[in-house]
């Protein structure tokens, strides 16, 4: 049986530590992200600050045997705090759920050897 999360997310996810930039698709803002998971379905990242839901992202993904980054579009899906800033002036340390959208076959098959490679099957 599989756990509810993943019954939730409709795909396994592989613990997957890449470098990723994240841009918002409305403002402009570019992140340096790294991510703590990743699925065919979309992945979980650590980021400075909570990030809305909704917001459309473009998300360029750094994969170890790789030199090209894989650039896709994705959604934030949610976003909580996970550990509290220690100064007034800093933003809490979050873990933010990204979906994927629209990924195109060559950009999924990409993201399954990534995740083979992280020890998903």
């Amino acid at each position: 049986m599989k756990p509810m999360d993943e019954e939730r997310r409709g795909a396994e996810r592989a613990k997957a530590r890449l470098t990723t930039m994240l841009k918002n698709l409305d403002t402009g803002r570019i992140l340096r992200v790294l991510t703590r998971d990743l699925s065919t379905k979309g992945m979980c990242v650590v980021t400075e600050g909570l990030l809305s839901a909704g917001t459309r992202l473009e998300v360029e993904l750094k994969m170890p045997d790789r030199e090209t980054p894989l650039t896709v579009q994705a959604e934030v899906a949610w976003s909580r705090v996970i550990d509290e800033p220690r100064k007034s002036y800093e933003s809490p340390t979050a873990e933010t759920g990204i979906a994927f959208t629209n990924l195109s076959p060559h950009a999924l098959a990409l993201i399954k050897h990534c995740a083979a490679f992280y020890g998903l099957s």
